[in-house]
């Protein structure tokens, strides 16, 4: 019989701890922004990342003039240009149009 009263009395503890959990809770309303701010990312601030941005070491210089390769393209960095003609000599678009009059050879 006293186990049946010690639980009975641990029953009625838990509940009313819990009805006043549920009340307390009742009483802060929730808003869209309050649950936005809970779910936010954290980010660092901007006095943090300016001073870790001045610490770390500068991205390397890349020098202006290109590097021309054998194959006639300039190397820019990391960036090749290729420049093609796409009229090669001994073209009709190449060579000049004739006179007006004289007949092509």
């Amino acid at each position: 019989m006293t186990r049946v009263a010690a639980c009975a009395v641990a029953l009625l503890l838990v509940g009313g701890w819990a009805a006043a959990a549920l009340a307390d809770e009742a009483k802060a309303p929730i808003n869209a922004a309050l649950l936005l701010n809970m779910l936010a990312p954290t980010s660092e601030s901007r006095d943090a990342a300016f001073d870790r941005a001045m610490k770390e070491p500068s991205p390397r210089q890349i020098l202006p003039e290109g590097q021309v390769q054998p194959d006639g393209s300039v190397r820019y960095g990391s960036t090749v240009v290729t420049v093609r003609n796409p009229c090669p000599p001994g073209t009709v678009h190449y060579e000049p149009p004739p006179l007006p009059g004289r007949f092509r050879k």
